[in-house]
């Protein structure tokens, strides 16, 4: 985040990009200090030119200059008839002071304005408005200082003030009213001899209305503010908050009490924004500004009662003691009564519940409170739940303590291990500060190693804080605290808090929502909760030894148990693996269908890949192999070959500490089916040890797998008839070890090779006795691969009628299993068939609900991102699936530039992956476009090229429809035929 500042309020400061920058003296200065007076908007040249002196090639020559001392590019800019400086105007001091309040407005005068600029002109005519609006916000912050009773510490500056400004009336009488709230009256009577004297002597006038007014009211002894003020001091530091602070200076109370409960987790800042809030509005409420600490969270007190807290309200508002009653009912009414014709605001700071909060309550005016606990049964106008600051804010806050001491990026990563909580921030530029010798890599590196020791300065602790929230907690609530603690994943839901101290979900729900209520754990959408960052340490640090090892086993367990469930769902009939859950989830997920598995797999994906490394970490080697093999139908439903990659990885190293010749076998298969996803795949290596031990073991259905995985590469390199010997292999084996998905995967492989070979009768038969079984297992994924692929060969024969029933069946069943992947792929294979079929309306719904499925499921909006994230996730397929869906959308759409775009990666991904995936309808899809554009020569060479491809597959009508694109580009070429794209 970019960093900059300018000041020309005092001496000329100019900060970019967290740094100084030193603009020499001359026209250079004059240049920027004419373009920051009127930030981001042009100033003429003829103008300019008259502030510097001099030709119009001299100011070049100086915004040149300039513009290299500066080092930004395109911050100066030359726009038509003068220059802009591209900055907004709360970037620059001049235009930022008339927007702050008074304290923070003052902050910024570090002198006289434009005071090393050197321009007679500028100083001549801004100087003396800025002046005059300088002495107008120090007035008015003097005036609300009065307000808060601190006249003996305005005297000597008053008087100081006077002197430099002799004639300024308002000075005069504010210092008039001070010295008289000082009991110093007779000073106060002869300060006002002194100005009227002056005025009279040099100005022939008599004293205005203000003076009058604080000389009267010495002489009739009624300047005596009545209010009590018991605020603590507002910070200069305040940082963020602005929308929360705006919506609790709306809390205006009409003739009844306003209640603003903020509350937020320790640390977040509560108590700074309710003093912060209260000082603002102490104008509105001038006869009393209370603050009483409820101690519901201090260390070593106890928590204040109700009656204590009203005998402290009661005696600073001046009630006698002996007039103030015993009991908690009758204390409560006579404040009330107290309460009932003052303008006044109450701050209850520290609250515990809404019972310590009730009997404070008065009848009118304004009560800020604050908590850790959302107080649900309190009736509160406003309630403002206080989230961590943002990133801005933060860095803005840690610079306020330190300054300018650490670059932006390493500043960031500081913010960032502080989690963004104002409390750790604060602490850590308290600690830096004092430690000069600590450069931010320090820093950075002492909060990675142990960030909650080094966040504690003095009597200020983030785990101190912490801890007493925890201690607020029951054993139940503490104990599910803890043990949360020890999940490692992003967020987590109440199944697995369940799981974890092995109830219900609606016993753990319950206890998940009490720490929910005092901010110990955060809910970012419904049903889904998380730590903030420093919460999950502490909670970890929590853990009691003789827990870990069982809390640790119950998280692997539930994801296992889970995972493996949501597998049979997708994927009926896998090969069951004796599991190593041993605490079985007493109340799981309701994963009864293929829908339902998907979903949790996806919300679970990050979680389950940490429980793959908890697993590895903790030793738990059986949860760490098996947890990716649960996965890997899933992540290659998903096209997640990197994340495949990963985890295999880890399995297989996990099998070699276990010593099981079974679970290595399994991984090493998983692992070289994981490398076949990927471009740079090299899954031989894997997948023939892997057979090896299959052989070695027993293991004929894993055999028969094995060589279904080496078909298919096999098949990929155009190796058709080692291909086929491949299938037919493991068909037989998948057949002796009785397993009926296994065979169905084998038919359809067969089936898919026989159409390959042109042998689309021997297909259909195949791919349709795998379809009989897919659907007597439920296998609905493989079913919905099988209508397609049967619909694709009736395409062949020519059976357009039973081709698009057979797709439309595959998108039923597609849906019904919650693969939306392979049903966005299914309908990119039915747009182009749907295209050439004549059908340009199906077509385009087609491919725009491929597009929107992909899209929707990545959580993406932009089509460019999605695909380079297809690519970086090592997703052969989708990379060239969604791209010609893409193309295929945006050639009906009329859009050829952005068709032709979306047809060129499809056919690099190809290239990249060295499939020879649709290449026939790809290319043919090149020539039309390129054709379309103008590009005949391009056009007819991407035409022979799809003939040669369709050739390849030994389909007639493949071969038939490339030549007949390939015709309509060479006629196009020798004016014989019409250029237009397919439509």
């Amino acid at each position: 985040m970019e960093v900059r500042s300018f000041g020309l309020l005092g001496p000329l400061d100019v900060v970019l990009d967290g740094r100084h920058v030193h603009v020499p003296p001359g026209k250079r200065r004059v240049v920027l200090a004419a373009l920051l007076l009127r930030a981001g908007q042009v100033v003429g040249i003829d103008e300019l030119v008259e502030l510097v002196g001099g030709t119009r090639n001299a100011l070049q020559t100086a915004v040149g200059r300039l513009r290299d001392d500066l080092g930004v590019p395109d911050l100066v800019q030359t726009r038509p008839g003068g220059y802009l400086l591209d900055v907004r105007p709360d970037e620059v001091d001049v235009h930022r002071f008339e927007t702050l309040e008074p304290v923070q407005a003052l902050a910024l005068w570090r002198g006289r304005p434009f005071a090393d600029i050197g321009s007679d002109a500028l100083e001549r005519d801004h100087v003396p408005a800025l002046t005059e609006k300088y002495l107008a916000v120090l007035e008015a912050r003097i005036e609300g200082d009065l307000r808060l009773g601190k006249h003996d510490q305005l005297v000597a500056e008053l008087r100081s003030l006077t002197r430099q400004h002799p004639v300024r009336e308002r000075l005069w009488a504010q210092l008039i009213v001070a010295l008289h709230r000082c009991d110093r009256q007779t000073e106060a009577l002869q300060a006002y001899d002194d100005i009227r004297g002056r005025l009279a002597g040099e100005l022939g006038l008599d004293p205005g209305k203000d003076l009058q007014k604080a000389h009267q009211q010495v002489l009739t002894a009624d300047n005596r503010p009545r209010a009590r003020n018991d605020l603590p001091g507002d910070i200069p530091d305040f940082a963020g908050r602005a929308d929360d602070l705006d919506e609790i200076l709306a809390a205006v109370p009409s003739g009844c009490v306003a209640i603003t409960a903020i509350d937020g987790m320790a640390g977040i800042g509560k108590t700074t924004l309710a003093v912060r809030a209260a000082h603002r509005l102490a104008s509105r409420f001038p006869d009393a500004q209370l603050f009483v600490d409820l101690h519901s969270y201090t260390d070593g007190v106890e928590p204040r009662t109700p009656s204590d807290a009203l005998l402290a309200l009661l005696t600073a508002l001046g009630v006698p003691a002996h007039d103030i009653p015993d009991g908690l009912d009758a204390r409560a009414a006579r404040w009330r009564a107290e309460m009932a014709h003052r303008k006044a605001l109450v701050v209850l700071d520290n609250a515990g519940s809404a019972a310590q909060v009730r009997p404070l309550l008065p009848g009118t005016g304004l009560v800020l409170v604050t908590s850790r606990r959302r107080l649900l049964d309190l009736d509160a106008a406003h309630t403002v739940s206080l989230d961590v600051l943002s990133e801005k804010d933060s860095l803005n806050l840690l610079a306020s303590i330190v300054g300018q001491r650490a670059d932006v990026e390493a500043a960031r990563e500081i913010v960032r291990l502080c989690g963004y909580l104002p409390l750790a921030v604060r602490i850590v530029g308290a600690r830096w500060r004092t430690r000069p010798a600590w450069s931010a890599q320090d820093v950075t590196r002492r909060l990675t190693e142990h960030r909650l020791t080094e966040l504690i300065a003095g009597e200020r602790s983030v785990a101190g804080a912490f801890a007493l929230s925890y201690q607020q907690l029951t054993p139940e609530q503490q104990r599910l605290f803890r043990r949360l603690g020890l999940h490692t994943g992003e967020d987590w839901d109440a199944y697995l808090a369940a799981a974890v101290i092995g109830s219900t979900r609606a016993q753990a729900e319950r206890l998940v929502d009490d720490l929910l209520d005092v901010h110990l754990v955060q809910q970012k959408e419904n049903g889904r909760y998380r730590f903030h960052d420093l919460l999950a340490d502490h909670a970890k640090a929590s853990v009691e030894e003789d827990e870990t090892e069982e809390a640790v086993l119950r998280i692997l367990d539930f994801y296992l148990h889970n995972a493996f469930t949501a597998e049979f769902r997708i994927s009926p009939g896998m090969p069951e693996i004796r599991s190593a859950v041993r605490y079985l989830p007493f109340d799981p997920p309701p994963l009864t269908n293929a829908r339902n598995a998907s979903v949790w797999l996806d919300t679970e994906r990050l979680n389950l890949k940490a429980a793959v490394y908890l697993a590895a970490y903790r030793g738990h080697y059986e949860h760490a192999w098996q947890l990716p093999q649960a996965l890997s139908h899933f992540l290659l439903l998903r096209g997640q070959g990197r994340d495949r990659i990963e985890l295999q990885s880890v399995a297989l190293a996990a099998t070699r500490q276990l010593g099981d010749l079974k679970a290595r076998a399994e991984a090493l298969k998983g692992l070289g089916s994981a490398h076949m996803t990927r471009y740079d795949g090299k899954p031989n290596e894997h997948l023939r040890e892997a057979l090896d031990l299959m052989r070695q073991i027993g293991d004929v259905r894993g055999e028969a797998s094995v060589y279904g995985l080496l078909g298919i590469i096999a098949r990929e390199r155009n190796e058709l008839d080692e291909a086929m010997e491949l299938f037919n292999r493991g068909l037989e084996l998948m057949r002796r070890a009785g397993a009926p998905t296994g065979e169905a995967s084998a038919l359809h492989n067969v089936g898919v090779m026989h159409a390959l070979r042109g042998d689309n009768v021997e297909a259909i038969a195949n791919i349709e006795a795998a379809l009989v079984l897919f659907e007597a297992h439920g296998d609905l994924a493989r079913a919905g691969m099988s209508l397609r692929d049967i619909g694709y060969v009736h395409y062949h024969l020519g059976n357009d009628d039973e081709c698009v029933a057979y797709l439309e069946r595959s998108l039923v069943v597609l849906q019904e299993s919650g693969d939306w992947r392979g049903e966005a792929f299914a309908r990119t294979d039915f747009a182009h068939t749907a295209l050439e079929l004549g059908m340009p309306g199906k077509a385009l719904d087609m491919a725009r609900a491929a597009a929107e499925l992909c899209m929707t499921g990545m959580g993406l909006t932009d089509e460019d991102v999605m695909l380079r994230t297809i690519k970086e996730a090592g997703d052969r397929q989708g990379d060239s699936e969604v791209a010609f869906a893409l193309a295929i959308r945006a050639e009906i759409e009329g859009r050829l530039t952005d068709a032709v775009r979306f047809a060129q990666w499809c056919l690099e991904a190809n290239t990249r992956s060295g499939s020879r995936w649709a290449s026939d309808r790809l290319l043919g899809q090149l020539c039309r476009l390129h054709l379309a554009v103008g590009n005949r020569e391009t056009a007819i060479r991407y035409g022979e090229e799809a003939v040669r491809s369709a050739e390849g597959k030994r389909q007639p009508r493949a071969v038939a429809v490339a030549k007949r694109i390939l015709a309509t580009a060479r006629g196009a070429a020798t004016g014989a035929a019409p250029a237009a794209p397919a439509s």
